[in-house]
């Protein structure tokens, strides 16, 4: 028997967390779509950046979430990209 699937409405929950925003501190518009950079609070208070993808019409479509102390080393690994 398969287990049943439940659809997550939208929230931006990260595993059990909702997410608060505290910060947007930009975006980048690419191809028709959204990406902005933002700081991030879980219900337990812990901090995270997330870059959130939003499409042509405004709608989140995925985030990625890292911690506060991944930043530089973020940064350094995007560089080498070219």
């Amino acid at each position: 028997m398969a287990a049943k699937v439940e659809k997550q409405t939208a929230g931006f929950k990260f595993g059990k967390y909702r997410l608060e925003v505290l910060q947007t501190y930009g975006e980048i518009n690419c191809n028709g779509k959204v990406y902005r950079f933002i700081k991030v609070r879980t219900n337990n208070n812990e901090l995270y950046y997330s870059i959130r993808l939003y499409n042509a019409k405004g709608r989140f479509i995925k985030q990625f979430l890292f911690e506060l102390n991944l930043r530089v080393a973020l940064i350094e690994l995007l560089g080498k990209a070219g």
